[in-house]
């Protein structure tokens, strides 16, 4: 059975989750919310993208719709609010609010009364706001349909660290670690020097200054999230990792660097040979093993949640390992949410 899908945000995120169901015949995008009124904007922004390129379909708006590749047709509303939309009308099982406004995640619960089944949320809010943070090929077993109605598919840094840091920990227990982030820009920031508005809470301005300078011409380090998203996942590495992160002058594809204290003796070739293992026999595209000398823009449009750079894992005496990751913080992560759809699809039809 075809699992029905309404996304709530149609941005970066909510693009990326609709490009990547075409090509998928269990899931179906049936209708789609997004504050822009301009549907013909709506359909130029899914046609063409500076990142991604050009849609493979046809894209163009027709009355309320979308229609791509002149067969499918997808409803378009224009509501404030998440639970203002008329999902029911279309059979919609599961919602993806990927609009980023926490007000849509307060109400998302009122989903239910319109036949909803499920809510996913594509960032990482507190645990009393959802049922379960998932990131696949860690957690997605946790998932019970009767116990869990939100749930979140955590965010990008997470995706690609937790995989790595579980596998870690499972064979040569962490002790402790720091994770540093590379991360491009986001289109709350600025291009020239200027307040940072926050999308979460709009009209709040971010308290935190040198967000609010020139994206394109400057590193801007600053505080993340990563590890406390991290812990609602892996909750036995709580207290033993601190992060800090950089916003970068690039578009797409962020870096981790790992710097962990195992606490059992091992080495560079037994750490290459574990996760090796971990690629072949692993259900998601969650783990791959980069051999190349390649840099970040090779990996846009890259399916994987963390790709592990063999050329820069790094072991010293004191079994202080160093790894380097890389992930499309866009399509990547994407690709995972699209997962736990279909994941969510399986045990409502199992």
């Amino acid at each position: 059975m075809t699992l029905k899908i309404g996304i709530n945000g149609l941005g970066r995120i909510g693009r990326a989750i609709l490009r990547i169901s075409l090509s998928k015949d269990d899931v179906e995008v049936v209708a789609i919310n997004d504050i822009n009124p301009d549907i013909n904007n709506m359909a130029y922004l899914m046609k063409y993208d500076s990142t991604y390129g050009r849609l493979s379909y046809s894209v163009e708006a027709k009355e309320n719709n979308l229609v791509i590749g002149n067969e499918r047709y997808i409803n378009v509303h224009h509501e404030e609010g998440i639970e203002n939309v008329p999902w029911d009308k279309y059979g919609v099982d599961v919602v993806v609010d990927s609009s980023g406004v926490k007000e849509n995640l307060l109400n998302a619960r009122k989903l239910k009364e319109k036949g909803v089944k499920h809510c996913v949320v594509t960032n990482s809010p507190s645990d009393d706001l959802v049922d379960l943070s998932v990131i696949m090929g860690v957690n997605e077993d946790k998932f019970d349909p009767k116990e869990h109605y939100i749930l979140s598919s955590s965010i990008c840094d997470a995706n690609a660290f937790v995989p790595v840091a579980h596998v870690l920990d499972q064979h040569f227990e962490i002790e402790h670690g720091f994770l540093t982030t590379l991360h491009p820009w986001l289109n709350y920031q600025n291009l020239l020097d200027g307040p940072s508005i926050s999308y979460a809470t709009p009209g709040q301005i971010h308290d935190y200054y040198a967000l609010g300078r020139a994206s394109i011409g400057s590193l801007i380090p600053k505080t993340t999230s990563a590890i406390k998203a991290s812990c609602q996942v892996l909750k036995q590495l709580d207290g033993k990792f601190d992060s800090m992160s950089y916003r970068i002058p690039t578009m797409i594809v962020s870096s981790a660097d790992i710097s962990v204290k195992l606490k059992k003796n091992t080495s560079v070739e037994e750490i290459k040979s574990v996760f090796e293992e971990v690629q072949r026999t692993q259900k998601w595209n969650v783990v791959y093993n980069n051999k190349e000398a390649l840099v970040s823009s090779d990996f846009t449009g890259f399916e994987y949640s963390a790709v592990i750079d063999h050329r820069w894992i790094m072991r010293n005496d004191h079994n202080f390992v160093k790894m380097v990751l890389w992930y499309d913080n866009e399509w990547g992560y994407s690709c995972r949410a699209v997962d736990l759809v279909n994941y969510i699809g399986e045990q409502l039809n199992g």
